[in-house]
């Protein structure tokens, strides 16, 4: 009785396509979800659960600007580190060592942000 190596290795590779897949759809809804805070911020709930409309919340053009750069650098960030992951194990380290500077240089700008504030 012999093995079918291929038929197993092609499963796998079945799987991660999934896996990829599933997270680019996740990725799209999870960056129009935040997009849509764009339209959204405005509105408020009243004590008695009365949906209203705040002037005051609305973005101005240029916060508006700044939190559409956001989103974009942040998505365009997500689905560059999706699609490399899933590119083979140099893919992989690449990711790993990108979540590593960027988990290295959120630490520092916590702690400068704290610095400034308290100073």
């Amino acid at each position: 009785m012999r093995a079918n190596f291929k038929e197993s290795t092609k499963r796998s590779v079945k799987k991660e396509r999934t896996l990829q897949f599933t997270l680019n759809v996740t990725g799209i809804f999870m960056f129009i979800g935040v997009l849509i805070r764009w339209w959204t911020v405005p509105f408020a709930i009243s004590n008695n659960l009365g949906i209203y409309y705040n002037p005051y919340f609305q973005m101005k053009p240029r916060e508006c600007k700044e939190f559409l750069a956001f989103a974009l650098c942040a998505a365009s960030v997500y689905f560059s580190l999706i699609n490399v992951y899933f590119l083979g194990k140099t893919g992989k380290k690449l990711v790993y060592i990108a979540l590593v500077l960027l988990a290295v240089f959120n630490l520092y700008m916590m702690l400068m942000l704290l610095a400034v504030a308290t100073h």
